[in-house]
């Protein structure tokens, strides 16, 4: 759990500065947006178990709560509670000036990709894959979930070290399966971490193989809000948010 620890850790002393304002936890996505009016987003995992108590429910309601008490939840076994969780990290880092480095623009405009190169794409980002597909190279992508031309997230172990590029879902911050990822692609030239979850702090990636995180900034937080509510995605929302990338090197 380093990557999530380092997070808290980096954030926990500000975080004590911030109160949940409204809480929408959503079919796809969850939204936290905090007093100062920032929202920030993270991906919500599909229950597979029954609903029972969650780790969450003593704290409830949540909104009031001190973001502090939030962000302890990363990485953690409960993922509605891990991913509130990210989701106020980057409402957090909303409310900040723009760090040096961040570009606004396409996770494309930020790698440095040649051609022949073997791109390992954990998590289906299907308009990415579409992206590449006259970029003349050689492009597999795994996921927990099936979609079309994804291949087993089990095959990642044999995949991901054998890739030149590797472009991983900020979504394994929540699940915890970051750190067993960013070893995976340690002999990859380039790695980067991409998604509306991706929290943009680059003192939390040092040391390992991620050369560029690419997230949103939430540009209309109601609008937003407004979307997650109602069951939608980052396909819905992402007309209200400004996609960002930020380079680590």
């Amino acid at each position: 759990m380093i990557i999530a620890e380092t997070i808290i850790n980096l954030m926990k002393h500000r975080a004590k500065d911030y109160t949940l304002k409204r809480v929408q936890i959503g079919l796809i996505y969850s939204a936290v947006q905090l007093d100062c009016s920032t929202t920030g987003v993270a991906y919500t995992f599909p229950k597979k178990t029954p609903c029972g108590p969650q780790i969450l429910d003593p704290l409830k309601p949540l909104a009031g709560k001190n973001a502090s008490e939030i962000i302890t939840f990363l990485g953690g076994s409960d993922l509605v509670a891990s991913s509130l969780a990210l989701a106020t990290v980057n409402a957090i880092l909303a409310d900040s000036p723009q760090p040096e480095g961040m570009e606004t623009g396409d996770i494309l405009e930020s790698l440095d990709i040649h051609q022949g190169d073997t791109i390992c794409m954990v998590g289906c980002f299907l308009p990415l894959l579409a992206a590449l597909e006259n970029r003349q190279v050689s492009v597999t992508s795994v996921d927990q979930i099936p979609k079309p031309g994804s291949r087993p997230a089990e095959e990642v172990e044999s995949l991901l070290p054998d890739s030149d590029i590797a472009i991983i879902t900020a979504t394994s911050i929540i699940n915890n399966t970051i750190d067993h990822l960013l070893e995976l692609a340690g002999s990859c030239r380039q790695a980067a971490l991409l998604g509306p979850s991706t929290p943009l702090i680059k003192e939390a990636f040092s040391g390992t193989p991620i050369v560029s995180l690419s997230g949103v900034r939430v540009l209309d937080c109601e609008r937003v809000l407004q979307t997650i509510s109602e069951g939608g995605g980052f396909r819905e929302f992402k007309r209200y948010c400004q996609k960002v990338n930020l380079r680590l090197i």
